[in-house]
């Protein structure tokens, strides 16, 4: 190019720069994906060293430096901008490209605007994640390899730095390497200084890649064998979600909307069209066999992984409009099919545009809503059960909850359903005694298809789990826009309404010490040692004026109960204790509390001594009521 083209470039590319800013900091998202989440997340809260994720190992202390010199900006919004910036500069780069192909300002323009407000590249560089940032450093690889000059050291270390880069911020970039190796073979055959700057880029940012994952394996996560490394690199790869399982449908859907949001199939079809047009009438002959190589691996690889996820078809995005701009290029600036591509390209603009700008909308968002309802009617001690995604994130994030499990964290964290079974039953067990409640999604108690198959679990895997709850749960009130919630009641509510006279088998959230549960049809039936003691989860309701146990006690060595009322969370003296005498049989005592000195004006908390002192016998609870 001479003096005046490359001007021409730079300004072109500079005003590409700025408009897309422009465009992509107007539309910042506000509703996130899981991922983007889940970045933001560690970013917020994990120190750097545990920010290093397998197959983006730059993204976490790469957000962590955006977040650090985002002084009084909060890390989601100094995330994105960080992307919006990435995906301008991007822009810019391809824009010179393009224009350095070709020096066609129209087809510049075409080709940036093609790529830029593509659906998939345009919400991702308005997003939390790390793929506008990897396409950044493969767009670099891209200039530098359209006209390479291996035979420079600038040139080597530039290649280096992009493949490193491309790399370390997602790990599937690795697959350039084969179309890197097409572009470079007729250097590689010919001894001499090309031969050597192809071999020392590539080495150099093998290296780079190789030493930077040693690093954090070795020095900062400290892994010492081989098993702890292998899982920490191959924890996507063996969990079996992906690979393999993808249908056409999928991949049909992946490509259209990573072109646009709904109409991304007929855009398609029709650049299609146009692009065979100009290929017939035109006599185009592909010559760039490498990008063919680079769009054959990449689409082959992610075709298989998970094809209707569009962030895996940005990396290629620009190689395919490269491949369709070669037959555009040829057109005369007046052709009516290159103004037809113009006319696609502003139809896809104002569709993504409203596709995006309604996706972002935090006021439209169902999974916001469903997260406020719950914080609405929640206190952060109480236990969320909710279903696998976004509420695992929404809820601490925007609700400060932290008190929450999923089906799937429930296995993951208990390695079978088994375990996780029993697990939620004391996690449950364990809030009802700490004077918590469960809020229980409807779509918690019902595992999805895809959970069903990975875990091999029944239907009713779940409700099964938490029959013996069921019969306490009642329906929360909730907007009713918002999925149906369900409400385990505290054990003072339940007290209140009278519910705890329903026991069967050991009552939830209660503790015995001196005392075994034995198995029972109807009530709470124990076999007591000496000196038993039976102590109620956290009440907190207040204090009535009498108390009725309804219970039966036979074969004990003692006559005599007692039943303690707590000044304080399992502080019990004898000055708040009443005593009655056992009959042998079935007997309903109501007791006077008010007979109690300084009786405290809340009842925190119960404690039973079904026998005062004694061992030996058994006692049956049927029920507790409040008068």
């Amino acid at each position: 190019m001479n003096t005046l083209q490359k001007r021409t470039m730079y300004v072109l590319s500079a005003i590409t720069a700025l408009c897309t800013c422009v465009v992509y900091g107007a539309t910042l998202t506000q509703v996130h994906t899981f991922d983007a989440l889940s970045y933001i997340l560690d970013v917020s809260r994990k120190p750097w060293q545990q920010l290093f994720h397998p197959h983006h190992l730059a993204y976490g202390p790469f957000g962590a430096i955006m977040s650090a010199l985002g002084t009084g900006v909060d890390v989601a919004t100094a995330l994105q901008c960080a992307n919006a910036v990435a995906g301008s500069l991007g822009s810019a780069v391809f824009c010179a490209i393009v224009y350095r192909r070709w020096q066609r300002i129209d087809i510049a323009l075409l080709a940036t605007g093609s790529l830029a407000f593509s659906y998939a590249y345009w919400y991702y560089a308005v997003e939390v994640e790390v793929y506008t940032l990897a396409t950044l450093c493969v767009l670099w690889i891209l200039w530098l390899i359209m006209e390479p000059q291996p035979s420079r050291l600038r040139w080597q270390l530039s290649l280096a730095l992009g493949m490193a880069g491309a790399v370390l911020f997602h790990q599937t970039n690795a697959l350039l390497a084969l179309p890197l190796l097409v572009r470079a073979w007729p250097a590689l055959r010919v001894p001499g200084n090309d031969r050597r700057g192809w071999v020392i880029a590539g080495a150099g940012a093998f290296l780079i890649v190789v030493s930077a994952y040693s690093w954090v394996m070795v020095g900062v996560s400290g892994f010492d064998t081989y098993a702890s490394a292998h899982q920490w690199l191959f924890d996507y790869v063996d969990s079996g979600w992906w690979g393999g399982k993808a249908t056409l449908l999928d991949l049909l859907t992946g490509l259209s909307d990573t072109i646009a949001a709904g109409w991304g199939g007929w855009i398609g079809i029709t650049l299609i069209c146009l692009t065979t047009s100009t290929a017939v009438y035109q006599r185009i002959r592909v010559q760039n066999v490498w990008l063919l190589v680079w769009f054959v691996t990449y689409a082959g690889f992610f075709g298989w992984w998970e094809p209707d996820n569009i962030e895996f078809w940005i990396g290629i995005t620009p190689v395919v409009v490269l491949l369709v701009m070669s037959g555009f290029a040829r057109l005369h600036r007046t052709d009516v099919r290159l103004l037809l591509a113009y006319v696609i390209l502003f139809s896809t603009f104002l569709v993504n545009l409203s596709a995006i700008q309604l996706r972002g909308d935090a006021t439209t968002d169902l999974q916001r809503r469903i997260a406020q309802a719950v914080r609405a009617t929640s206190q952060p001690a109480d236990l969320l059960l909710v279903p696998d995604g976004l509420q695992e994130l929404y809820l601490p994030y925007y609700e400060q909850r932290e008190h929450f499990l999923s089906v799937n964290a429930a296995i993951v964290s208990a390695g079978s359903w088994a375990n996780a079974c029993v697990n939620l039953q004391q996690a449950i067990a364990q809030t009802h005694q700490a004077g918590g409640q469960v809020i229980i999604a409807d779509d918690f108690l019902i595992p999805s298809p895809t959970m069903q198959t990975r875990y091999g679990l029944a239907g009713d895997a779940v409700t099964t789990c938490l029959s013996a709850i069921q019969p306490l749960l009642q329906s929360l009130r909730v907007p009713t826009d918002v999925p149906v919630q369900q409400l385990l009641p505290t054990a003072g509510v339940l007290l209140q309404n009278g519910a705890l006279a329903m026991l069967g088998g050991a009552p939830l959230g209660w503790t015995a010490n001196n005392a075994t549960s034995l198995p029972a049809t109807v009530g709470w039936q124990v076999q007591v040692d000496r000196d038993p003691v039976l102590v109620s989860p956290i009440l907190d309701v207040p204090m009535p004026r009498r108390l009725v146990i309804d219970l039966a006690a036979t074969d004990t060595a003692d006559v005599y109960g007692q039943l303690f009322v707590a000044t304080a969370p399992n502080q019990f003296d004898e000055a708040h204790a009443l005593s009655w005498e056992l009959t042998g049989q079935r007997q309903r005592i109501t007791l006077d509390l008010t007979l109690m000195p300084d009786l405290p004006t809340r009842l925190i908390q119960l404690r039973i001594d079904p026998v005062a002192d004694g061992a030996g016998g058994t006692v049956i609870i049927y029920g507790i009521s409040l008068e």
